[in-house]
């Protein structure tokens, strides 16, 4: 271990470590879920190898900013309002080597979470701090991020009429649906919204299962 500069130290763990198990399971729903690397799996990994080989990480949130989501839902002549939290964060991890504390690099990582309590920074800050060490020690996390298919768990769900406002610039929908629409495609305004949340979804998702998607969003922990 001795002698060795910062990024040999990386690179001898990189030859140790290289894939990390999924051991969290995100709940959509009470028929769905699927399966994923959360940031305690990641830590929990690299650990032992980080210290082993004397390399001290040093976590920073170094920006953090604030929307807040105003949604109304009508069920059943029922109006109620929400109030969801979007956080988006740039996070930085400053690798030192214990041995020589001139001998570090940083890198940086940005994300973004949504929750209707008050944990969406913390969501945000540890995916954000997940992947900055994901990547800079090449770790197969096993998960396939672009074809998360969950639309398809909405089918054949009762209808809820639903429209709102969002107070930072952020427009879900603007146009009370008329009684029984329940194929009314969903709007410009939702569907940019669920990719900020990266929600992969049909061109032709209905007003409901978006909406549906939105809230199921706000749950994941």
């Amino acid at each position: 271990m001795k002698n060795l500069n910062l990024f040999q130290k990386i690179n001898e763990i990189q030859k140790k470590v290289k894939s990390v198990h999924k051991g969290s399971t995100v709940k959509i729903n009470d028929r769905s879920s699927y399966t994923a690397v959360s940031h305690d799996d990641v830590t929990s990994l690299l650990h032992d190898p980080i210290a082993e080989f004397g390399i001290v990480a040093m976590p920073r949130m170094e920006t953090c900013e604030l929307e807040i989501i105003e949604t109304q839902k009508e069920y059943q002549g029922k109006i109620t309002t929400q109030k969801n939290y979007l956080v988006r964060v740039w996070a930085s991890v400053t690798f030192f080597n214990s041995e020589d504390k001139s001998d570090q690099f940083q890198t940086q990582c940005f994300a973004y979470a949504i929750d209707s309590g008050d944990k969406a920074t913390g969501k945000a800050y540890s995916m954000a701090i997940k992947y900055c060490y994901l990547k800079t020690f090449m770790l197969e996390s096993l998960d396939d991020e672009e074809s998360r298919d969950w639309e398809n768990s909405w089918k054949n769900e009762p209808s809820i009429k639903q429209w709102g406002h969002v107070s930072s610039a952020v427009k879900i929908d603007t146009q009370k649906p008329s009684v029984g629409a329940a194929t009314t495609l969903a709007s410009d305004a939702q569907k940019s919204l669920l990719k900020r949340l990266g929600v992969q979804f049909n061109n032709d998702i209905s007003k409901n299962e978006a909406s549906k998607l939105i809230e199921q969003n706000n749950k994941r922990g």
